[in-house]
């Protein structure tokens, strides 16, 4: 039995009918762009699986590079240290050494010092006078002795004595007789040679004199000639 379709219906029908294709080419375009995104989607998590494979191999290179740093951030520190070290106990063997040294060059002074006429000369046998940066005296004295032995009878000695540092330097000669002339000569080469050493120490010696020890005059001094 046949079904009767009103006018109205067939007319909507027919309607729906011929929206159809519009429909369906919108729907094959709409699968055609879905196409096109999940190509897209896919190439998209090929590029993130890249990006990820190229970050955790920068993350283990730099994560390498780090620990080589610090290695040899730490070998570098430990080489620092021996060094200190090292320089730290050559330095203390150096101030060791400097302090025996010290305490040697004071003993020598001292011994130099203990051998210091006292009284020092009298002032009329010291033919030049230098004081030293420091006030100590350093006297050029003239001593004149007998010749023990041999065949010249007087000796002349003039002896350049520092009474700060000790230092002390001398010239002598031997004559026959203790004369005028004979003193003149030998105050006139080697006393000069003297006075000059005299002047040159006392721009630089910066000792001060101790106190005099009682120790036996060696010579005995004696005035210039006239």
């Amino acid at each position: 039995m046949y079904r009767i379709i009103s006018t109205s219906r067939l007319t909507e029908l027919e309607a729906h009918a011929s929206a159809l294709p519009m429909a369906r080419a919108q729907c094959d375009r709409v699968e055609k762009d879905l196409e096109k995104e999940k190509v897209r989607a896919a190439d998209l998590t090929a590029a993130l699986e890249t990006a990820n494979a190229q970050l955790a191999n920068l993350r283990k290179h730099t994560a390498a590079e780090i620990e080589l740093a610090r290695s040899a951030a730490q070998r570098t520190r430990q080489q620092t240290n021996t060094l200190i070290t090292e320089v730290q106990k050559r330095a203390k063997d150096i101030e060791v050494r400097a302090d025996a040294k010290a305490r040697e060059l004071r003993a020598e002074i001292e011994q130099l010092k203990a051998q210091l006429p006292d009284p020092l000369p009298s002032p009329q046998g010291v033919l030049a006078r230098y004081e030293n940066l420091v006030g100590a005296d350093i006297d050029l004295t003239l001593y004149i002795t007998e010749a023990p032995t041999g065949m010249t009878r007087v000796q002349m000695l003039l002896i350049l004595l520092c009474t700060g540092c000790g230092d002390r330097d001398e010239e002598s000669r031997y004559v026959y007789d203790d004369c005028p002339e004979a003193r003149e000569a030998f105050l006139t080469y080697e006393g000069a040679k003297l006075k000059r050493c005299g002047q040159t120490h006392a721009e630089t010696c910066r000792a001060v004199t101790l106190p005099r020890r009682h120790t036996p005059v060696p010579l005995r001094p004696v005035a210039a000639a006239n």
